[in-house]
């Protein structure tokens, strides 16, 4: 959860070189964001407020912007807002066997506190 519960504050950062393979707005998700990564891994960011100016098929690097922690989602009609506290929905999803199987992203989270810097983004 957001230290402040204040939708298009907090700055989204991709955690991971990639291909953006999803961009849009999903049902449950809200807006949202997903990211093919060269070793196979699919990095999901959702419930955001807003967009960086992406597009589908858009290569991107680990550090940049891709928008900002909203709560967004839980509605079939989009910019459906205000249903959950303003937060970050992060999934990691890895193919083993032929399965999509979901990975905890908290000890990643972890591990990326390190890098933690503090930036401005307009």
């Amino acid at each position: 959860m957001a230290s402040v519960n204040q939708r298009g504050i907090y700055p989204i950062i991709s955690m991971t070189d990639g291909t953006i393979q999803n961009l849009g707005w999903l049902e449950l998700g809200g807006y949202r964001i997903g990211i093919l990564a060269p070793g196979g891994a699919y990095f999901y960011y959702a419930h955001l407020d807003s967009y960086a100016p992406l597009t589908e098929g858009q290569q991107i690097h680990a550090g940049d912007l891709l928008g900002y922690m909203g709560d967004t989602g839980y509605s079939k009609t989009e910019g459906t807002t205000g249903r959950f506290p303003v937060h970050l929905h992060l999934g990691i999803y890895l193919t083993v066997n032929g399965r999509e199987v979901s990975v905890n992203s908290y000890p990643a989270l972890r591990l990326t506190e390190q890098w933690k810097v503090n930036a401005v983004y307009e």
